[in-house]
């Protein structure tokens, strides 16, 4: 519609035509037609419209009559009348003013009828400016239908410069099993359209598929053949982890995937571990289950790259050893993809009230509490409390939301008072003083009522989480709140009728749904292994995080090989053994980050 105000300059047209001494009868036609189509009676349009499109003069009045004929047929739903009448426009005025236009009207009824050919003929000759957002958004609405590679290479041998249709055509071959896909092919899109395509690992060719992979479980188990310390490890959670992966093997070896798992043990040897990577000790393995602690992190997060082995973090969300090393992966998502999704949220639906508060604990969350409040605060956010939070001390949080303090009353409200009592008095009253010294003060929230709009834990720790959960609950006001998933467990002692009631979000971080049926059948093997139930932890690793890493990666070792990236990279989402699902397409940390609501009890997706 933009296109037919543009041109429509009727009035000045008119008066033209008029000292001219141009048909009056025309002119009158032509004025009804104009009011009938602006009135959308598209219909009625076309009768008066018609008389004046079959004239021979060379002239404005005609040659927008046949214009606004097609358009007024194009509404009434004949587009064959519509399209015929467009194409007799340019075959009879060849030089108007109006033909990129025209053309771009013959391509969007050429979209309507799915005849891609003609869209992108006609659109090709459109080249103004001002329909170019248009222009793409047919193409790109047509280009979503089309899955067929040879029509798509055809068209794209066609129109040679079309970046769209190039993007179309990688997204199609990156839809194929991974073995079919045209690896050539895509580079050179790639390379020649600046595509962004993530096609696996600079320097590796091939994934080579292998009867046996020898997995390494690197975490502190603290061997050792003191009975008492083995007692200790026993009930530790490594021994926990480590249980979990042993019982994700047997999961793999009864789907005929053969994992050799070797346990390595990083705890107080450190010059031992240095010893064993310099002695290529760990140079035949095919992936890496941890380390968990900060230097034996660093030391195999180097050997990885340098060996060409991949990596899986399986508890930590910091960011850092994923820079310039595509071998290391984290199970969880990342503090910056976190604080992305999280602040992506708030812009749009905390807009009530812009102020936030954000807590966090410690140095490992202090990046994913600073980059959200850079992010919102750019949308006009103001983060008026920024405070670093340790565990034992999670309970200040609700202190702070919920802690009240003694202020003075209005000036205008104690002199009343004041004088209400001095009348008493002269009065001869014996109890005159009706007031204490307590009246003449109030109690009111330290954070004011509506002085913050949402509370942002940027933290995975159970205990600030339920103590910003607490305090907001405490408050009169209405507080949103927002943090990942993970301190939820099985075992979490927060009420779920809380969440519900506090109307809580979240973002959903590797979170277990522990209905699956994949879940009981976890559980079952191991009571009947170990005898006992399994826990989960918030932060520490436990059997699910063993089992799932070990079954999910497993699998992709068996589907993709070694270098099993050349799979992940190419799916938006692969589905997890007991996580919902995973996503690596974008980054090595699991970018899938689902927002979450609480109803009836239970965690689901949130709806729009």
């Amino acid at each position: 519609m933009g296109v037919i105000k543009r041109l429509f300059i009727v009035v000045v047209i008119l008066s033209f035509w008029v000292s001219l001494g141009f048909s009056q009868d025309v002119k009158t036609l032509f004025d009804e037609g104009k009011k009938l189509f602006d009135q959308e009676q598209y219909a009625l349009a076309l009768g008066k419209f018609a008389p004046l499109t079959s004239m021979s003069q060379d002239n404005d009045l005609v040659k927008y009559s046949s214009y606004y004929y097609a358009i007024a047929a194009h509404k009434s739903g004949d587009n064959t009348s519509a399209k015929n009448m467009f194409k007799q426009v340019l075959q009879k005025y060849p030089n108007w003013e109006v033909k990129e236009d025209v053309n771009y009207w013959l391509g969007f009824l050429a979209s309507e009828e799915g005849d891609v050919e003609g869209a992108f003929r006609y659109l090709g000759l459109v080249n103004r400016s001002g329909l170019e957002a248009s222009k793409k958004a047919l193409k790109a609405g047509l280009l979503s239908n089309m899955t067929d590679l040879k029509a798509l290479q055809k068209l794209l041998d066609e129109y040679p410069e079309d970046n769209l249709i190039a993007s179309q055509l990688a997204n199609e071959v990156l839809a194929l099993p991974v073995e079919e896909q045209d690896i050539l092919l895509l580079s050179n899109l790639q390379s020649e359209y600046a595509l962004n395509l993530d096609l696996g690992i600079e320097g590796i060719e091939h994934s080579p598929k292998k009867s046996t992979y020898n997995v390494g479980l690197f975490l502190p188990f603290r061997y050792s053949t003191d009975s008492a310390m083995l007692v200790r490890a026993m009930s530790n959670w490594t021994t926990r982890m480590y249980e979990g992966v042993a019982l994700g093997v047997q999961k793999l070896k009864e789907e005929e995937i053969d994992i050799n798992l070797i346990t390595i043990d990083t705890q107080s040897l450190e010059e031992r571990l240095q010893n064993q990577v310099e002695d290529g000790a760990f140079s035949d393995l095919d992936l890496i289950i941890g380390p968990v602690t900060q230097s034996a992190v660093e030391l195999i997060a180097k050997f990885s790259k340098e060996q060409k082995i991949n990596i899986i973090n399986p508890l930590s969300s910091n960011g850092d050893i994923l820079e310039d090393n595509p071998f290391a992966f984290l199970y969880y998502p990342s503090n910056e993809s976190i604080a992305i999704q999280a602040a992506e949220y708030a812009k749009q639906n905390f807009t009530r009230n812009k102020n936030a508060a954000v807590f966090y604990s410690g140095f490992s969350d202090v990046s994913r509490a600073d980059l959200y409040r850079q992010i919102i605060e750019k949308d006009s956010f103001d983060v008026t409390i920024f405070r670093e939070v340790r565990p034992n001390e999670s309970v200040n949080i609700q202190q702070w939301l919920t802690e009240e303090e003694e202020v003075d009353k209005d000036s205008a409200v104690v002199a009343n008072m004041i004088a209400e009592m001095d009348s008493l008095r002269e009065a001869g009253e014996e109890d005159w003083e009706i007031y204490s010294e307590r009246d003449f003060v109030y109690d009111t929230l330290k954070i004011l009522p509506d002085s913050i709009g949402h509370v942002f834990i940027a933290s995975d720790i159970s205990s600030l989480a339920s103590s910003a959960l607490s305090g907001i609950e405490g408050r009169p006001d209405t507080v949103e709140y927002l943090s990942s998933t993970r301190f939820l467990t099985a075992e979490s002692s927060i009420s779920f009728d809380q969440l519900e009631r506090l109307n809580a979000t979240f973002l959903g971080t590797n979170l277990i749904d522990y209905t699956k049926d994949e879940v009981g059948e976890f559980r079952a093997r191991y009571v009947e292994a170990y005898l006992k139930s399994p826990i989960k932890k918030d932060r520490l690793g436990d059997a699910y995080i063993g089992y799932d890493i070990m079954v999910t990666f497993g699998r992709l070792l068996g589907d993709y090989g070694k270098y099993f990236q050349v799979g992940v990279k190419r799916w938006d989402d692969f589905r997890g053994e007991l996580t919902d699902k995973f996503n690596y397409r974008l980054s090595n940390d699991n970018r899938y980050i689902p927002v979450l609501k609480v109803e009836d009890a239970t965690i689901v997706p949130r709806k729009n």
